[in-house]
């Protein structure tokens, strides 16, 4: 008896640690406050959404309708002008990456290999490429051409010498001064790389005339992104005016670790949209079957049966938000907001990205009746969209349903819970659907 009564203390024990461990790590932030006004609309918003590579396009037609990516780099596998007439035709910019049709070494200095600067291989390609779509698509001359072994690692030297290469066989073609060129898609930002690229372009007269790089910080690092893309405007590119850098896209977006999460994707879309980048395409990484999804998952955001996942969803309403969309402010860092309305009502993404519960989040709409003429009450729909990983997600799951009384200046109403990393979606309307 008294062994088992010692046992029974240890269980007790353990259970009361294991509690207390679970009540510590689930911590709750409460006083925050959200406020949208919407008499104040946002000018010039540019959408994040954007994606990588595809098998067969035309089978993600309603879902590109649905999500309206704006850019999509190409050329892993071949791709028709078919193909690119038809995403041209659904508002959305190819980049079709020169490298990709060209071919990578495998390793690092293989004899074998045809290097671009010593054969007629990369006039011929790019000639080719050219005659096909000549100024439909966005030309990408590298993928990732240091520090990577599977893409070349090139000397500095070597690259830039490639790249000039290819940038004046382009700008030789028939319309090729108009062409669009982007680069030097470097696998990361490093600034004295960037500066060195952008020197010895400035001296060579080439045209680059949208800046590329591999962006993988999520919401953790967003000072020292904002940092970095402060110091690259205004410092280090006016240093290169004949270079002639129109915008500013990120041709792969999206760590591994985050590509699933529906919190840090939006995070990473407001740490872009606050730094004025003018566009993105998530990166594609494996799986847990061990398959890469750069194919008609849309980068992972369609399990294998092409259903929609949560991380689908939060492009879905992403998108929606990226028209008509107006002010938002709020007393927590570790929430981004994206407030919108149309014909049909008014939208407000809040997303917790942060480890904590949130409790009791006063959400204030200012200025309602600009938008809702002699309306005395509203009804208010909160839905969430929890981090499914992998597993699909059918439908935003309804986690609240309420009516409001419309005051003149500011109409307030409290959120009880928000989960961690988790979206919250408002859909507010005259009446419930």
């Amino acid at each position: 008896m008294k062994e088992l009564l010692k046992h029974v203390n240890i269980l007790s024990v353990l259970i009361s640690f294991l509690f207390f461990t679970n009540v510590k790590s689930q911590r709750i932030k409460d006083s925050v406050r959200i406020e949208i006004d919407f008499n104040k609309k946002v000018e010039n918003v540019k959408s994040m959404s954007g994606f990588l590579h595809y098998d067969n396009i035309k089978l993600l037609q309603s879902n590109i309708i649905e999500l309206q990516p704006k850019y999509w780099r190409i050329g892993y596998t071949y791709k028709s002008v078919d193909d690119v007439t038809f995403l041209r035709k659904l508002g959305i910019t190819p980049i079709l990456v020169i490298s990709d049709v060209y071919g990578y070494p495998g390793k690092k200095n293989n004899k074998e290999w045809s290097h671009p600067l010593y054969t007629d291989r990369l006039k011929k390609i790019i000639t080719d490429e050219y005659r096909k779509f000549k100024n439909t698509v966005i030309y990408d001359i590298w993928n990732e051409p240091f520090h990577q072994d599977g893409f070349g690692d090139f000397d500095k030297e070597e690259y830039y010498r490639i790249f000039k290469k290819a940038h004046d066989i382009i700008r030789s073609l028939p319309g090729g001064q108009k062409a669009l060129i982007t680069g030097p898609s470097f696998d990361r930002y490093d600034e004295r790389e960037m500066e060195d690229f952008l020197r010895f372009c400035n001296s060579n007269k080439i045209r680059v005339d949208i800046l590329s790089w591999h962006e993988w910080r999520d919401g953790m690092y967003e000072d020292a992104f904002s940092k970095d893309v402060k110091k690259l405007r205004n410092v280090i590119l006016p240093k290169y005016p004949n270079v002639g850098v129109k915008k500013i896209v990120l041709n792969e977006i999206i760590n591994q670790y985050s590509q699933f999460s529906p919190s840090e994707v939006l995070q990473v879309f407001k740490m872009l949209e606050d730094n004025d980048i003018d566009g993105a395409c998530k990166g594609c990484w494996k799986e847990s079957d061990g398959a890469f999804n750069c194919n008609n998952s849309m980068n992972g955001l369609l399990d294998k049966n092409g259903n929609p996942r949560s991380v689908w969803w939060a492009y879905k309403i992403y998108n929606q938000s990226t028209k008509n969309r107006v002010s938002s402010i709020d007393n927590y860092e570790q929430l981004s907001l994206f407030a919108s309305y149309n014909n049909n009502g008014e939208y407000v993404i809040i997303n917790n990205n942060s480890g904590n519960r949130i409790a009791n989040a006063s959400v204030g709409l200012k200025n309602l009746l600009n938008v809702k003429k002699n309306v005395k009450s509203l009804d208010i729909q909160v839905y969430e969209i929890p981090d499914t990983n992998e597993a699909p997600l059918k439908e935003l799951i309804l986690t609240q349903k309420l009516n409001i009384r419309v005051n003149r200046n500011i109409t307030t109403f409290i959120i009880p819970s928000m989960n961690p990393k988790t979206v919250y979606y408002l859909s507010i309307s005259n009446n419930f659907n």
